[in-house]
Formats: C-alpha cells, sequence, structure tokens
C-alpha cells in the first residue's frame, strides 16, 4: 500500500484504531515513518502505541531526528525500553544517546544486562567516529573452528544477525586475521577449519577512532558492503554496514547545502521564528559587513567614476561574473575535499588547476568584453577598462574561491562555510576595488 494513499487523520478521528493497526502492520517501516509526516506529536504517539514493540522500533529508527526526539519524550518508559530492546546495538545506541542522562539510565537498566551492556560500550565513542556507526551484532569464529561448527552458530543467533555477508576469523585475543564470504563458508565442506579457507585480508578494515566521512568515502572507493572496526591493537570491536554509510553521506551533504546557504541543520528542528532568524543573523551580518566595504569603495571613488558614467553601467556584471567564477571554484573545492579527491599533498596542485581554467575564461570574457564594451560606446579606453577588469576579476576571484576553503580545512574549520558568506562578500568587495583602481586609471 502507497502511504500516501492512507490518510491516518480519518481513521483516528473515527477511532478506527483496531483498523489502522491492521493497515499499518502492512507497509514496510519507512512508509509509516513517511505517513506519520503530516500528523501532530500527540497523534504520531497514539499511532506508535497501535504497534507492536518490533514494528514501532523499525519505525522509530526511520523518523526524521527531530521528529525521533519528540516521540522518545512521549513514549512511556516501559514502552521505549522494549523498543530499544528489539534494536541493533548501533541504532539502540543513536537513540539512548539523544535522551537526557536521567531518562538513558532509566531506559538501559530496564533492558537486558547484556544489550545494556553493548550500548554502553557504543556510547563511549564520539557518534561521528567509526566507533559511533558500528554495531556489535557480527560472527567471530577461530581459524580452528569448522565450517559445520560456525554454520551451527550462526544458526542459533540467526533472529539477531541482519545482512550478514561475512565471518571474521581471530586469534585468541581477538585480533582480526581475516575473513570468510557466507558464499564460500557455504560452499566449503562441512569439515574444512576456516583457516584453510582464509585466502585474503578482508577488502576493507577501519579504525575505531576514523571519523565517518573517512569511513563512507573508503567504502565508497572499494564498493564493499561492510566493514570490521578494529581498535589500536587490531582488535575486532564490530562492524559497520552500509546502510549506515548511506545515512552518513545523506547527514553529510544536508550539512554541506545548509553552510553554502549560510544556515544549520539546528535550524530545521527549530520551531520559534525568532532562534530561526538568530542562527542565520551571523552570516547575514557578515554579508552586510561586505556590503558596507563596497558602499564605501563605491563612494572613494565616486567622483572618477563620474567622470564616465559609462563605468558604473558595467559595476553589476563585473561583480556578478566575479562571483560566479568563485563560486564555482569554491563549490568545487569544497566537493573534492568531501569526497577525498582533494587529499593532503594536493592542495597547490588543486590550485594550480583552479588557476589554469580561470586564465582560460579571464582571456576570453576579457576579450570578448573589451571588444563589445568598446564598441558599444565607441571608446577603446572604456573597453579596455572593463575588459581588464573583468578578467583580473575572474583571477582573483577563482583563486578567492580555491585557496578559502582549503585554509578553512587548514585550520579545522568545515570547508563547506567558505562556499557561501565568506567567498561571496570577500568576491564582491575585491572586484569592485579591482575594476574602480583600474577604471580609474584607464579611463
Amino acid at each position: 500500500m502507497n502511504p500516501h494513499i492512507l490518510n491516518i487523520q480519518p481513521l483516528l478521528e473515527d477511532g478506527r484504531e483496531n483498523e489502522l493497526a491492521g493497515l499499518l502492520k502492512s507497509l514496510h517501516p519507512a512508509d509509516v515513518a513517511e505517513a506519520l509526516g503530516p500528523l501532530d506529536m500527540e497523534d504520531t504517539i497514539k499511532v506508535m502505541s497501535l504497534l507492536d514493540v518490533q514494528q514501532a522500533a523499525e519505525v522509530l529508527v526511520e523518523l526524521s531526528e527531530s521528529s525521533r526526539d519528540q516521540v522518545t519524550l512521549g513514549l512511556p518508559t516501559e514502552k521505549l525500553s522494549q523498543m530499544v530492546a528489539e534494536m541493533d546495538s548501533d541504532d539502540a545506541a543513536d537513540i539512548v544517546g539523544d535522551l537526557t542522562e536521567a531518562a538513558a539510565e532509566e531506559v538501559l537498566s530496564a533492558i537486558g544486562t547484556e544489550e545494556s551492556g553493548d550500548v554502553r560500550r557504543l556510547l563511549m565513542y564520539d557518534e561521528e567516529t567509526a566507533g559511533g556507526l558500528m554495531q556489535l551484532e557480527l560472527v567471530a569464529a577461530a581459524g580452528t573452528d569448522t565450517v559445520a561448527g560456525v554454520v551451527k552458530a550462526i544458526r542459533a543467533r540467526s533472529e539477531d544477525l541482519d545482512d550478514l555477508g561475512a565471518v571474521y576469523v581471530v586469534d585468541q585475543a581477538r585480533a582480526l586475521q581475516g575473513e570468510i564470504s557466507l558464499k564460500d563458508l557455504l560452499l566449503a565442506y562441512p569439515e574444512q577449519t576456516l583457516n584453510q579457507l582464509l585466502q585474503k585480508a578482508p577488502g576493507l578494515v577501519v579504525r575505531v577512532e576514523e571519523d565517518q566521512k573517512s569511513v563512507a568515502q573508503k567504502f565508497q572507493k572499494y564498493d564493499v558492503r561492510s566493514a570490521p572496526v578494529v581498535d589500536s591493537q587490531n582488535r575486532l570491536l564490530g562492524r559497520i554496514t552500509v546502510d549506515d554509510i548511506i545515512d552518513v553521506f545523506h547527514e553529510e551533504t544536508d550539512k554541506e547545502f545548509y553552510r553554502l546557504a549560510g544556515s544549520s541543520e539546528e535550524e530545521v528542528s527549530t520551531s520559534g521564528a525568532i532562534r530561526r532568524a538568530g542562527l542565520r543573523l551571523p552570516w547575514l551580518l557578515f554579508n552586510l559587513g561586505g556590503g558596507l566595504i563596497t558602499s564605501f569603495i563605491l563612494g572613494y571613488f565616486e567622483t572618477s567614476l563620474h567622470r564616465t558614467m559609462a563605468l558604473v553601467a558595467f559595476v553589476p556584471m563585473v561583480m556578478s561574473l566575479s562571483g560566479a567564477v568563485g563560486s564555482q571554484s569554491a563549490t568545487i573545492t569544497v566537493r573534492g575535499l568531501a569526497t577525498g579527491r582533494i587529499g593532503s599533498g594536493q592542495t597547490v596542485r588543486s590550485l594550480g588547476k583552479e588557476q589554469k581554467v580561470s586564465l582560460v575564461m579571464a582571456l576570453v570574457f576579457g576579450l570578448a568584453i573589451t571588444f563589445l564594451a568598446g564598441g558599444l560606446h565607441r571608446d577603446p579606453r572604456l573597453g579596455l577598462a572593463v575588459g581588464l577588469s573583468i578578467a583580473a576579476a575572474i583571477l582573483v576571484s577563482a583563486f578567492l574561491g580555491a585557496i578559502t576553503p582549503l585554509f578553512f580545512k587548514a585550520v579545522n574549520i568545515d570547508p563547506a562555510l567558505a562556499s557561501g558568506p565568506v567567498v561571496t562578500s570577500a568576491n564582491d568587495v575585491a572586484s569592485l576595488l579591482i575594476y574602480a583602481t583600474i577604471g580609474t586609471a584607464v579611463v
């Protein structure tokens, strides 16, 4: 059933809760979460209470972060504890980690000792590291174990294991020795040992302290569905699956888009207009400062510019074109840093490539506008002034657009911030200063 066809509100208003529970049971958890979208929080919690514990747990994981936080606050502790107990360890840690300290302790005390111990272990790691992404549900066995014994162990734990693609081979100290795919395990003879099946190292091994963005880039590079997570002594701690990596890509993309707009993720979950405006004001004030500087520059060169009023007509074109070039360079650089295409030691090369491209654009636009502006106004000096200004502004804007994200990265500030208000304001000031200086000197 399409969740858009299911209108939950009339069923709730008519008291047809049993019918609604039956309809929701046939839906995928992600579809249920989408169908809950139009409801207010009171009705959302009422619907969640109609679901069985397993489905409710799956739906809770699929909700947006802001909705999930509100639902967990509204659910009875007993119901929430039951739901957490049904989740994979990584999802359970995400839910519990967002609760208040008192509420988290209450939930952990209500679930089983083993489950609560797993969650507590995961909560020790920063949520944006491999440790914060990993889950503890996996199959690890000694190299001397037989295929028959491992298959028996997998069957005994079948309810706890989702998306099982490999068995990890460890030594007595739990140091990772390698992995065996489920396909190779099923095709092997029952009496064979895992050591006899080991042929190659895992496609990817992740360190527990590694940043989630770096982990996501490696998943993409090596095209793997899961990867073991180890500590500094190579001891197996958990595993990361590709569904968690997809979430990371979405999360990082959202961050970039918000910062490109001079906003933040916090604004999405903030309801008050004053608070939302307050989150945008710093960047708008930064732009305002840039505007005041450009106004000062115009005022300073006002007399010179008014000698040839035609110069004023080209101010918007110079600022617009240089701004577009700067934004392109910044966006390309930020994306290269995000995907790992621009890594350590490649800064100079990246800058060089952008400057070569900008030099071509500067020559093309500079020459074209020199002839067009000069011919339009029948003033070769005017054409030369505008053409030189455009060429210089393009070169400077491209350099600023590329160097600013690299500088932000070097000082541990998110480079995405550089592609929004910072580059825009800097380009406006630089291009206008260049134009006013060249224009008054040539004309």
